[in-house]
């Protein structure tokens, strides 16, 4: 299970560009394919909930756990997905997920709850992209086997991808250009003010993850 659970925890955070306004409602525009908050939202939940089940400490499952990290990585991996399907378009890779067996399923039933349909279509989309990583990778590395080192390097070779295209991310995300934070709110509801030793349970509904 293990080996699922680093799956739904999602790519590690590319250096995306990002800048200029967006469009109404949207998380983030990429080459034109609106991101929603509404998917934003999705996936953060599927975080807050693997977070939640993922042995934290007690004390801070009952205080809560703070979302804006979790909104953070969720527009990250959106983002890095959306950009790997473009380029699979593009070069028309075949690309096939393997299915999560009934066991694996009845594992994340019990950690996610109704959050389930969320978290097989973040498995389904993470697997979808490393896939596609893999790919871009093998094409220009063919002598190269080891499925690590592919996926590493086409880890690397996505994030360059990214910077070429055209890519805007809402500034009350926090997020600088390079999506680096510049900002604590990581919400579209919450104003860009300081929130530095505010209790994650006394912050607004948006910025807390609580069981």
């Amino acid at each position: 299970m293990s080996k699922t659970r680093l799956v739904v925890l999602g790519l590690a955070a590319l250096a995306l560009s990002a800048c200029g306004p967006v469009h109404p409602g949207a998380a983030a525009v990429v080459d034109g394919s609106r991101i929603a908050m509404s998917d934003v939202d999705d996936v953060a939940a599927v975080y807050c909930a693997a977070s939640l089940s993922g042995g934290t400490a007690e004390g801070q499952n009952q205080a809560g756990i703070d979302t804006i990290g979790l909104r953070r990585q969720a527009i990250a991996d959106l983002l890095a997905g959306e950009v790997a399907d473009s380029i699979a378009q593009e070069r028309d890779y075949d690309i096939t997920v393997p299915k999560v067996s009934g066991q694996d399923r009845a594992q994340l039933e019990e950690m996610f709850g109704d959050d389930l349909d969320g978290a097989l279509a973040l498995i389904e989309r993470n697997q979808r992209t490393s896939a596609i990583v893999v790919e871009m990778a093998r094409e220009q590395n063919p002598d190269v086997t080891d499925e690590q080192q592919l996926l590493q390097a086409g880890q690397q070779l996505l994030g360059q991808a990214v910077n070429d295209r055209d890519i805007t991310v809402d500034p009350r995300f926090g997020l600088d250009e390079t999506l680096q934070q510049i900002g604590d709110t990581g919400s579209l509801s919450v104003p860009a003010v300081s929130l530095e030793g505010t209790a994650v349970e006394d912050r607004p509904e948006a910025l807390q993850c609580t069981a």
